[in-house]
């Protein structure tokens, strides 16, 4: 396996050489521009803001990602524990649905933000996969009451919760210029990573809470998708405009 591994090495070495530069990039250096520079991109109030919104926009995603998204798998073991299942049995049922079911669904969600991005804009896409986040997943943890129902309803919420990640990759990029673009993806995806980190402590903190089963604590934790509604209202459309420079 680590020797296969080497050949996307190798197909590395061959696109470095054989791929030429973009005429904006070779253009942006001839203007003696600071490539990627962290100056020029929090020091600019308006690639300053769309970091900043981006970084939120992840932030939310990625964090429901760790606190919502992975409780497929929990949900549905507890739910079949509460019916009597063996708890073997509901490990493996579980592991199936999650690991298969969901992913298989959240794979199609992944695929489908492009055109859903085109069609609605971007901003639209977003709208639409957090707020059909936010309504598939209390019905995820509530609704259900046979294995047969779980493996239906997973494949939704696996295609909301999990398909906005994609609209990273096709969103950020068209927020900056091309002298900043790589920097001001990475500091939107990257700082989103970090921030994430805090909703593994509030998931935990919110599944220990006294009183709060798992169904009411992923539901409280999935209304943080209505934080994303916020910040996209405050972020520009990018669909059929050109990319700032």
């Amino acid at each position: 396996a680590y020797l296969i591994g080497v050949a996307p090495a190798l197909l590395v070495l061959w696109v470095r050489t054989s791929v030429e530069e973009p005429q904006t990039w070779t253009k942006a250096e001839h203007q003696h521009k600071q490539m990627g520079s962290f100056r020029d991109l929090f020091g600019t109030p308006r690639w300053a803001r769309s970091a900043i919104l981006g970084m939120l926009l992840a932030t939310v995603g990625l964090g429901m990602f760790w606190a919502v998204t992975i409780a497929g798998q929990d949900l549905t073991k507890d739910m079949l524990l509460r019916h009597d299942v063996p708890p073997d049995e509901a490990e493996h049922k579980a592991t199936f649905a999650y690991g298969w079911v969901q992913s298989i669904g959240g794979f199609l969600g992944l695929l489908s933000f492009g055109p859903l991005a085109q069609r609605l804009g971007r901003r639209g896409a977003f709208a639409l996969m957090h707020v059909c986040a936010v309504i598939v997943v209390p019905i995820t943890c509530y609704l259900p009451q046979t294995y047969g129902q779980m493996l239906a309803i997973l494949p939704v919420f696996g295609f909301f919760t999990l398909g906005i990640h994609a609209g990273y990759a096709v969103y950020f990029p068209e927020l900056f210029p091309n002298h900043l673009r790589a920097t001001g993806t990475g500091v939107c995806f990257n700082g989103g990573r970090l921030s994430a980190a805090a909703f593994m402590l509030l998931s935990a903190w919110v599944k220990s809470l006294p009183g709060v089963d798992l169904r009411m604590a992923v539901s409280l934790l999935s209304l943080f998708f209505l934080m994303g509604l916020v910040v996209i209202a405050f972020m520009p459309e990018t669909r059929g405009k050109p990319l700032p420079e």
